[in-house]
């Protein structure tokens, strides 16, 4: 379903119901861009660094698409069904205060990637919804306020009249008072009046203050020039009355972010660490400084968030994805083995944005080396070995999610990628696959335990009666609790591999093989939210967030991260002379065993040792561990490039004594401290700017100097009131008029006498 800004507010109960009903929400969001030259991260950074860049990066980019999707069990259905929302947001300024102006940033590529994705930017910018965050919220409340002041104060200084406005007020009170003497409520509900300017306009309110008492009710029309008068009624009186009281705007996206908040309901989402910097700085308050401030903000925000892209590397789920990119996952979980493990998901009434339906068996499934562009959501995938076949096995029980698009067809580009509600839905879909099928799966190793232990203990006892008669009861058990209406076997029954008996073991019973093959067939029928935040192996992927590219890949959202491994095989070369080449230092560092070189710029290479012992010259290497040895540290020094440079081998010269050696430990001391420093440097710059901001808020700059108003002669009759430009001159000379212009100027910019000396 999307939302935009037209039906926000009606659509408001809708949401709130969604939202408190669900078991849990996923989210995902499309942006403006991702980073800037000056911070993006192609470089392995510390978590801190890391932090710092994307906050920088939130703070000049926007979100252009929100998405979230509502799961909720149904026990009628015995699946989940999927509600999901899209929401187009647009930092829109109807307000007079002009609250929820933005100025951003535009990454030329990711405007291109949503345009390939047909991302509509007139509806975006037309029907966007707007949104502030809290502080501009209380900004906001905070500039009605003073407006509703200004105003009161205003009608309290009444223009005086004269010459210059004396025939527009008689004409505009007696062309009223014909209107009102005239006409009745019924038959002419309104009057509309010229009123060229400003000025004009403010007469009016005055006249219908002083003259009618406050029997009408006025509207200013800048834009046509004109004011429209109706007749004061006691609704009108108490809307007028309610919309002095300053509160905040009822048009605001993040009061959907807020809902979820108070719903304390898991989020989840898809390598979603930029997505949560932009949705904290976007829509809920500004980014703290310190990494560890946003955890615990973000903490109090939501309990639980779960990072599936994370979850993806768990051993069970990771052996059968050859890549986390969430397209590719959307397609694995609609395949064997995670599309038969369930829990099912069904769209909800009257949200078919994005339609479900079950792939059909006899569907050919795309070649391997199809991309994922190439390929619609509702088009099964299937692994390399598979690649080529013409009627490949698909579970139809699977139900991808593909596009309402007319007419169609199966295998079509037709999904709706990077929509961020249809992105929010298959992150929904893709954790609940990875979670029902590590808990089914655990569960199944188990029994197959259990199973063999049984089959074991039947051979010790020494009749074999009794432990038979338990094991027959054990699983007699298990089959009562399957429906046999809703079982989908994980493998075909006919398959004798799982009764396979092992050395040692016992065949089961025709009534055992029965059993375990009933249990195997159970499918998930009861709300197994409980069961996924609850499971402790479970929980160990739950408040950590996958972080590219980082000297540490998990950022820990509810302890403390890591501390860095120590990489003793690593060496950082500085200072190398621009004339060596990687198969010179193989050559200088020889007797290391040096395993690879990876140059950082034309300068600077990193040293990886091998940790096996070198083979024999000429002969591969067997691969033995052997205790290296360790590179001198510091600078390498003529002692060590004498003989290589006397020798003349490899064009080594005396400039290599100034190579400089550091383990990887020293190198990451040396780049803590040093953006640790640029850290503290960019916070006093932020905190000095803010100083600034503030101050400049509680003193109110002072009007700047304006030449004496002239009246003109005649009544103005143009667009605005004759207001002579210069003020007039003792003399017609030149030079003097420009003095004295350049004087008004220069007291116009706050410049005075001691600012000229």
């Amino acid at each position: 379903m999307e939302i935009l800004k037209g039906d926000f507010e009606a659509k408001l109960p809708l949401l709130q119901q969604a939202i408190s009903t669900c078991d849990f929400i996923s989210m995902d969001t499309e942006m403006s861009g991702l980073s800037t030259a000056a911070n993006s991260h192609r470089n392995p950074d510390s978590l801190a660094t890391r932090y710092s860049k994307v906050s920088v990066s939130a703070k000049d980019f926007l979100v252009v698409q929100l998405g979230i999707c509502c799961f909720t069990w149904s026990d009628k259905l015995g699946a989940y069904e999927a509600r999901p929302f899209n929401f187009p947001c647009f930092p829109s300024n109807d307000d007079d205060a002009k609250s929820g102006e933005r100025f951003f940033l535009s990454q030329s590529s990711s405007l291109e990637f949503l345009l390939k994705n047909h991302f509509d930017f007139n509806k975006w910018i037309r029907h966007g919804i707007p949104y502030l965050t809290r502080r501009e919220e209380e900004e906001y409340i905070v500039k009605k306020t003073e407006k509703e002041k200004a105003l009161a104060n205003a009608n309290q200084n009444d223009i005086p009249i004269d010459d210059r406005n004396r025939e527009f007020i008689t004409s505009t009170i007696a062309r009223i008072k014909e209107w009102l003497e005239t006409s009745t409520e019924q038959s002419q509900k309104e009057l509309t009046i010229p009123a060229n300017n400003a000025f004009y306009r403010r007469l009016v309110h005055q006249m219908i203050r002083t003259e009618f008492k406050g029997d009408l009710d006025s509207t200013s029309n800048a834009h046509e020039r004109t004011m429209t008068l109706r007749r004061m009624t006691e609704q009108i009186r108490k809307e007028k009355e309610d919309a002095k009281i300053a509160r905040p705007p009822k048009l605001n996206l993040r009061r959907v972010l807020d809902m979820i908040s108070e719903a304390k309901k898991p989020m989840i989402g898809h390598n979603c660490f930029l997505d949560l910097m932009q949705l904290s700085q976007q829509f809920l308050w500004d980014l703290p400084f310190e990494l560890d401030d946003w955890k615990r903000a973000l903490s109090l925000e939501w309990k639980t968030v779960i990072d599936t892209k994370h979850l993806a590397t768990h051993p069970l789920i990771k052996q059968h994805l050859d890549n986390s990119g969430l397209d590719l996952v959307n397609m694995a979980v609609q395949r064997r083995p995670f599309s038969t493990v369930g829990p099912k998901i069904v769209m909800a009434e009257d949200y078919d944005r994005y339609i479900i339906e079950p792939v059909k068996e006899t569907e050919t499934l795309p070649a391997v080396s199809e991309t994922p562009a190439t390929v619609g959501a509702g088009a099964p995938t299937v692994d390399k070995a598979d690649a080529g076949s013409k009627a490949p096995k698909v579970d139809a029980a699977s139900t991808p999610a593909t596009a309402k698009d007319a007419g169609a067809k199966s295998g079509d580009n037709n999904a709706k990628y990077h929509e961020a509600g249809f992105d929010a839905f298959i992150t929904g879909q893709a954790y609940l696959r990875f979670a029902g099928y590590i808990l089914k799966e655990r569960q199944r190793i188990e029994d197959e335990e259990e199973e063999h232990a049984r089959k074991r203990r039947r051979v010790d006892s020494p009749d074999g009666s009794s432990t038979e008669a338990d094991a027959v009861s054990a699983t007699l058990i298990d089959t009562t609790e399957a429906k046999d209406d809703e079982k989908v076997a994980e493998k075909p029954a006919t398959n004798t591999e799982d009764l396979e008996v092992e050395d040692g073991e016992v065949e089961e019973t025709e009534m055992e093989k029965e059993a375990i093959l009933e249990k195997r067939k159970r499918v998930i029928m009861e709300n197994p939210t409980h069961d996924f935040l609850a499971d402790e192996e479970l929980q160990e992927y739950y408040n950590k967030l996958h972080v590219m590219r980082s000297d540490f890949p998990i950022l820990d959202l509810a302890g403390p991260d890591p501390e860095p491994e120590d990489r003793p095989y690593s060496y950082l070369l500085r200072n190398v002379p621009a004339s060596i080449q990687s198969s010179t230092l193989f050559h200088l560092f020889e007797q290391y065993n040096p395993y690879t070189f990876s140059w950082s710029d034309d300068t600077t290479a990193w040293l990886q040792i091998s940790k096996f012992a070198p083979g024999p010259p000429g002969e591969e290497a067997e691969r033995v561990p052997y205790e290296p040895k360790y590179l001198p540290l510091g600078r390498l020094g003529e002692e060590y490039v004498k003989p290589f440079y006397e020798a003349q081998e490899m064009g080594i010269d005396h400039h290599a004594a100034d190579i400089e050696i550091l383990t990887w430990k020293q190198w990451y001391e040396e780049r803590e401290a040093r953006e640790r420093q640029q850290r503290e440097a960019t916070r006093a710059q932020r905190e000095s700017q803010a100083s600034q901001n503030q101050q400049f808020r509680k003193n109110a700059l002072k009007k700047p100097f304006r030449a004496p108003y002239t009246p003109p002669v005649s009544t103005p009759t143009s667009d605005s009131p004759a207001v002579s430009a210069v003020p007039t001159l003792p003399n017609n000379d030149k030079h003097s008029q420009a003095e004295t212009v350049a004087g008004s100027k220069r007291k116009h910019d706050g410049e005075g006498e001691q600012g000229r000396e």
